[in-house]
Protein backbone atom coordinates (compact mmCIF):
# COMPACT_ATOMS: atom_id res chain seq x y z
CA UNK A 1 0.00 0.00 0.00
CA UNK A 2 1.54 3.24 -1.03
CA UNK A 3 1.68 6.04 1.65
CA UNK A 4 1.42 9.43 0.94
CA UNK A 5 4.66 11.36 1.78
CA UNK A 6 3.56 14.68 4.46
CA UNK A 7 4.44 16.98 1.74
CA UNK A 8 2.40 15.43 -1.07
CA UNK A 9 0.05 17.74 -1.29
CA UNK A 10 -2.19 16.76 -4.35
CA UNK A 11 -5.48 16.07 -3.98
CA UNK A 12 -6.61 12.76 -3.48
CA UNK A 13 -7.70 10.97 -7.02
CA UNK A 14 -11.55 10.79 -5.52
CA UNK A 15 -11.16 14.53 -5.25
CA UNK A 16 -9.53 14.58 -8.36
CA UNK A 17 -12.14 12.54 -9.76
CA UNK A 18 -14.98 14.64 -8.53
CA UNK A 19 -14.03 17.92 -9.70
CA UNK A 20 -12.90 16.36 -13.40
CA UNK A 21 -16.61 14.82 -13.89
CA UNK A 22 -18.62 17.79 -12.79
CA UNK A 23 -16.39 19.73 -15.06
CA UNK A 24 -16.89 17.51 -17.78
CA UNK A 25 -20.34 17.68 -17.26
CA UNK A 26 -20.41 21.04 -16.89
CA UNK A 27 -18.80 22.04 -20.05
CA UNK A 28 -21.03 19.49 -22.45
CA UNK A 29 -24.34 20.81 -20.69
CA UNK A 30 -23.34 24.16 -21.45
CA UNK A 31 -22.15 23.83 -24.34
CA UNK A 32 -25.55 21.84 -25.36
CA UNK A 33 -27.20 25.65 -24.29
CA UNK A 34 -24.73 27.89 -25.77
CA UNK A 35 -25.46 25.80 -29.65
CA UNK A 36 -29.21 25.67 -28.63
CA UNK A 37 -29.49 29.84 -28.05
CA UNK A 38 -27.30 30.02 -31.17
CA UNK A 39 -29.40 27.86 -33.39
CA UNK A 40 -32.61 29.66 -32.03
CA UNK A 41 -31.76 33.38 -32.31
CA UNK A 42 -33.48 33.50 -35.79
CA UNK A 43 -36.62 32.54 -34.04
CA UNK A 44 -39.17 34.98 -32.60
CA UNK A 45 -40.77 32.48 -30.56
CA UNK A 46 -39.05 30.48 -27.80
CA UNK A 47 -41.18 27.21 -28.94
CA UNK A 48 -38.44 26.06 -30.78
CA UNK A 49 -36.36 25.40 -27.43
CA UNK A 50 -38.38 22.44 -26.42
CA UNK A 51 -36.54 19.87 -28.19
CA UNK A 52 -33.34 21.12 -26.67
CA UNK A 53 -35.33 21.23 -22.97
CA UNK A 54 -36.20 17.23 -23.75
CA UNK A 55 -32.43 16.68 -24.60
CA UNK A 56 -30.75 18.73 -21.53
CA UNK A 57 -33.11 17.08 -19.02
CA UNK A 58 -31.98 13.79 -20.48
CA UNK A 59 -28.52 14.65 -20.29
CA UNK A 60 -29.13 16.12 -16.51
CA UNK A 61 -30.23 11.97 -15.50
CA UNK A 62 -27.33 11.11 -17.35
CA UNK A 63 -24.77 13.08 -15.60
CA UNK A 64 -26.54 12.59 -12.42
CA UNK A 65 -26.60 8.97 -12.82
CA UNK A 66 -22.81 9.09 -13.43
CA UNK A 67 -22.08 11.66 -10.76
CA UNK A 68 -24.15 10.28 -7.89
CA UNK A 69 -25.59 7.48 -9.53
CA UNK A 70 -29.21 8.94 -8.91
CA UNK A 71 -30.02 10.84 -11.88
CA UNK A 72 -33.80 12.56 -11.02
CA UNK A 73 -32.74 14.47 -8.41
CA UNK A 74 -29.97 16.63 -10.66
CA UNK A 75 -32.93 16.58 -13.40
CA UNK A 76 -35.34 18.08 -11.17
CA UNK A 77 -32.38 20.35 -9.49
CA UNK A 78 -31.28 21.46 -13.32
CA UNK A 79 -34.45 22.21 -15.24
CA UNK A 80 -35.39 25.73 -13.77
CA UNK A 81 -31.90 26.89 -14.41
CA UNK A 82 -31.77 25.03 -17.82
CA UNK A 83 -34.84 27.11 -19.07
CA UNK A 84 -33.66 30.61 -17.20
CA UNK A 85 -30.29 30.17 -19.06
CA UNK A 86 -31.64 29.35 -22.61
CA UNK A 87 -34.59 31.91 -22.04
CA UNK A 88 -32.53 34.91 -20.70
CA UNK A 89 -29.60 33.59 -23.00
CA UNK A 90 -31.51 33.97 -26.15
CA UNK A 91 -33.14 37.59 -25.22
CA UNK A 92 -30.09 39.07 -24.25
CA UNK A 93 -28.12 37.59 -27.05
CA UNK A 94 -30.64 38.84 -29.96
CA UNK A 95 -31.20 42.40 -27.84
CA UNK A 96 -27.24 42.92 -28.24
CA UNK A 97 -27.28 41.78 -31.34
CA UNK A 98 -29.66 44.44 -32.54
CA UNK A 99 -28.17 47.22 -30.39
CA UNK A 100 -24.41 46.64 -31.92
CA UNK A 101 -25.75 46.34 -35.79
CA UNK A 102 -29.48 46.65 -35.70
CA UNK A 103 -31.02 49.09 -38.72
CA UNK A 104 -34.30 50.64 -38.39
CA UNK A 105 -36.43 50.06 -41.04
CA UNK A 106 -39.72 50.97 -42.80
CA UNK A 107 -42.51 47.74 -43.12
CA UNK A 108 -45.68 46.87 -44.15
CA UNK A 109 -47.59 44.59 -42.09
CA UNK A 110 -49.77 42.05 -43.88
CA UNK A 111 -51.08 39.66 -41.92
CA UNK A 112 -51.94 38.85 -38.61
CA UNK A 113 -52.23 35.57 -36.07
CA UNK A 114 -53.54 35.17 -32.62
CA UNK A 115 -52.04 33.04 -30.05
CA UNK A 116 -54.14 32.85 -26.79
CA UNK A 117 -51.57 32.63 -23.36
CA UNK A 118 -51.81 32.73 -19.86
CA UNK A 119 -50.42 36.21 -19.93
CA UNK A 120 -52.99 37.10 -22.72
CA UNK A 121 -52.83 36.89 -26.30
CA UNK A 122 -50.02 36.95 -28.33
CA UNK A 123 -50.42 38.76 -31.89
CA UNK A 124 -47.41 37.52 -34.43
CA UNK A 125 -47.22 39.31 -37.89
CA UNK A 126 -45.99 38.80 -41.50
CA UNK A 127 -44.28 41.83 -42.60
CA UNK A 128 -42.91 43.16 -46.04
CA UNK A 129 -39.90 44.65 -46.53
CA UNK A 130 -38.30 48.00 -48.50
CA UNK A 131 -36.90 45.46 -51.07
CA UNK A 132 -40.38 43.27 -51.19
CA UNK A 133 -38.90 40.22 -49.16
CA UNK A 134 -41.21 38.26 -46.72
CA UNK A 135 -40.42 39.27 -42.66
CA UNK A 136 -42.26 38.20 -39.25
CA UNK A 137 -42.35 40.57 -36.26
CA UNK A 138 -43.57 39.02 -32.58
CA UNK A 139 -44.22 42.17 -30.41
CA UNK A 140 -45.02 40.91 -27.34
CA UNK A 141 -48.10 39.18 -25.89
CA UNK A 142 -50.92 42.68 -25.78
CA UNK A 143 -49.15 44.28 -28.26
CA UNK A 144 -51.42 44.66 -31.29
CA UNK A 145 -50.87 46.62 -35.04
CA UNK A 146 -52.80 46.97 -38.00
CA UNK A 147 -52.54 45.35 -41.36
CA UNK A 148 -51.64 47.09 -43.84
CA UNK A 149 -49.92 50.06 -41.54
CA UNK A 150 -46.41 50.69 -41.88
CA UNK A 151 -44.46 50.55 -39.09
CA UNK A 152 -40.64 51.07 -37.75
CA UNK A 153 -39.25 48.03 -36.59
CA UNK A 154 -35.30 47.03 -35.81
CA UNK A 155 -33.94 43.94 -38.19
CA UNK A 156 -30.16 42.30 -38.14
CA UNK A 157 -28.62 42.89 -41.60
CA UNK A 158 -27.60 39.60 -41.65
CA UNK A 159 -30.95 38.00 -40.26
CA UNK A 160 -28.94 36.65 -37.52
CA UNK A 161 -31.93 37.74 -35.11
CA UNK A 162 -35.33 38.14 -35.16
CA UNK A 163 -37.01 41.25 -35.93
CA UNK A 164 -37.79 43.78 -32.75
CA UNK A 165 -39.98 46.95 -31.92
CA UNK A 166 -37.67 49.87 -31.71
CA UNK A 167 -36.71 50.10 -27.70
CA UNK A 168 -37.77 46.77 -26.82
CA UNK A 169 -33.54 46.00 -26.90
CA UNK A 170 -32.19 45.86 -23.41
CA UNK A 171 -29.95 42.57 -22.84
CA UNK A 172 -29.62 44.04 -18.73
CA UNK A 173 -32.57 41.85 -17.15
CA UNK A 174 -32.44 38.76 -19.64
CA UNK A 175 -28.75 38.76 -19.34
CA UNK A 176 -29.19 38.62 -15.39
CA UNK A 177 -31.48 35.76 -15.64
CA UNK A 178 -29.18 33.86 -17.61
CA UNK A 179 -25.92 34.09 -15.69
CA UNK A 180 -28.42 32.98 -12.44
CA UNK A 181 -29.31 29.96 -14.34
CA UNK A 182 -26.03 29.54 -15.60
CA UNK A 183 -24.74 29.40 -12.28
CA UNK A 184 -27.32 28.01 -10.15
CA UNK A 185 -26.64 24.55 -13.12
CA UNK A 186 -23.15 24.59 -12.08
CA UNK A 187 -24.09 24.72 -8.38
CA UNK A 188 -26.81 21.74 -8.90
CA UNK A 189 -24.28 19.33 -11.12
CA UNK A 190 -21.35 20.35 -8.57
CA UNK A 191 -23.32 19.38 -5.27
CA UNK A 192 -24.43 16.25 -7.42
CA UNK A 193 -20.91 15.59 -7.89
CA UNK A 194 -20.19 15.88 -4.29
CA UNK A 195 -22.72 14.06 -2.94
CA UNK A 196 -21.71 11.11 -5.39
CA UNK A 197 -18.18 11.15 -3.89
CA UNK A 198 -19.06 10.72 -0.80
CA UNK A 199 -21.44 8.18 -1.10
CA UNK A 200 -18.64 6.44 -2.89
CA UNK A 201 -16.01 7.12 0.22
CA UNK A 202 -18.79 5.82 2.77
CA UNK A 203 -19.58 2.44 0.80
CA UNK A 204 -16.33 1.61 0.29
CA UNK A 205 -15.05 2.51 3.82
CA UNK A 206 -17.74 0.35 5.07
CA UNK A 207 -17.09 -2.81 3.44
Amino acid sequence: MRHRRPDDRRPPWGVRRTLLSATAATVVLHGWLVLAVWLGLPSASPVGFLPFVFVAFAALVAFGRWLARTGLPLALLGLLPVLAALQGGWLAAGDEVLLSRGKPVEVLVTAESAQRLKAGIDYTYDLRNPDGSPGSLDPGVGTRLTVGSRVTVVEDPDGLVATQLPGRQDPTVPLVFACLGVASLVAAIVVTAVLGERRRVRNATTR
